[in-house]
């Protein structure tokens, strides 16, 4: 039960992670709560391409943990999931490290939290709990 909330969580997570990935690739203000916040306003354009990226990947991310709930069917069978499942913890938790050593204080207040929360959930869903 604990593990079907915490996929949920991720489900909105990655969505809206990806919502904000978009929202740079189109030219968003949003420099100072990314990328380690170095750019005040819209983005250069390689950062911008590496948003693209990041978009499609959490979209990717997304479907996984929608499969988790059983409201698709599982790509990998019970192995790549639970693989997947450890791959996605670890990116997690790289998320969560970075962002909270960023000297960014706007990225550092959006991210820090959600990424630690991000980080505890994965690692609920690996468990299955």
């Amino acid at each position: 039960m604990l593990s079907a909330f915490a996929s949920g969580f991720l489900v909105f997570a990655f969505l809206a992670t990806a919502l904000f990935q978009l929202a740079i690739v189109l030219g968003a203000p949003l420099g100072e709560f990314a990328y380690g916040g170095q750019h005040k306003g819209k983005l250069p354009t390689g950062y911008r391409l590496g948003s693209i990226v990041s978009f499609f990947l959490m979209l990717a991310f997304a479907g996984h943990y929608v499969a988790q709930l059983g409201l698709v069917p599982q790509l990998l069978g019970q192995a790549g999931n639970q693989i997947t499942n450890w791959v996605l913890v670890s990116l997690s938790a790289l998320s969560a490290l970075m962002n909270n050593i960023t000297k960014s204080q706007k990225e550092k207040r959006l991210w820090s939290g959600t990424t630690i929360a991000m980080l505890l959930a994965s690692i609920l869903v690996a468990l299955d709990f």
